[in-house]
């Protein structure tokens, strides 16, 4: 007797193929009507696609794909490929100055981990490959949004939900376009116990010539290690991989 098929597999990836193209919006009850389900039953299916990031949910409240299963085998690629550029990178960094070194993509409006490099000394962070956070309030997220066009910018600026963390994290658009500006003109981001009192990171944006894949590389430490003349140092550094990795990235299909 043949084994019968999981029909809640192939719900999840009925649901999945109904957006036709990345960075398609759908609502619930458009979702219905172009699935043919019930209400109930599509949102339920949804929640969980949220919870594992295969989808995910706008201010708004429509639906678009995730990285996790967005263009599955492109999309995962990306991440293989980032991962075992990267790896390298964080780990001589972490050496280097002790503390902790993340890499990641910008995936909607988060941030997506995709390496991190870690010594004992360095400050033990609940991070790990494939951890989203924020990106209005992360080193990452404001290296990442600050290479964006205006229109991209201003999509992904509309989907952040200003949650404060701390007393210092960023609280609306403006002030979010402020840091935007600053870490324009001076070429690296500052997270200033914006997610964590006590932690302040510095991130860079790593170098893409086509332009299609938004990458940053940050390091993170106590804020009584990294006065302004260690972030010069460190934001040099991370400026000198950024450039190497953005360099083997080029060099990649």
């Amino acid at each position: 007797m043949a084994t019968p098929l999981n029909l809640s597999v192939i719900k999840a990836f009925r649901i999945l193929n109904a957006f036709e193209y990345a960075g398609e919006k759908l609502n619930l009850a458009q979702l219905t009507r172009r699935l043919d389900m019930n209400v109930a039953t599509t949102h339920r299916f949804l929640l969980t696609l949220q919870a594992v990031g295969a989808v995910v949910k706008t201010p708004g409240g429509e639906y678009e794909l995730g990285l996790l299963l967005a263009d599955l085998g492109g999309k995962v690629s990306v991440v293989d490929v980032m991962n075992s550029i990267c790896t390298p990178h964080v780990e001589h960094l972490a050496q280097r100055f002790g503390e902790t070194i993340h890499a990641g993509i910008l995936d909607h409006d988060m941030v997506y981990y995709v390496a991190k490099g870690e010594v004992p000394r360095s400050l033990t962070m609940v991070t790990h490959i494939g951890k989203r956070l924020p990106a209005y309030c992360t080193g990452l997220g404001a290296a990442l949004m600050s290479t964006l066009e205006d229109d991209e910018l201003q999509r992904c600026i509309a989907r952040q939900a200003f949650e404060p963390f701390t007393d210092k994290t960023t609280r609306d658009a403006p002030a979010l376009l402020e840091k935007l500006r600053q870490t324009r003109e001076r070429g690296y981001a500052i997270d200033d116990e914006e997610v964590e009192v006590g932690l302040r990171c510095v991130a860079v944006p790593i170098p893409d010539r086509s332009g299609q894949l938004r990458a940053a590389i940050s390091l993170s430490a106590p804020s009584t290690r990294l006065d302004q003349a260690k972030i010069e140092e460190v934001a040099q550094a991370l400026g000198e991989h950024a450039r190497l990795i953005g360099e083997e990235l080029a060099a990649r299909p």
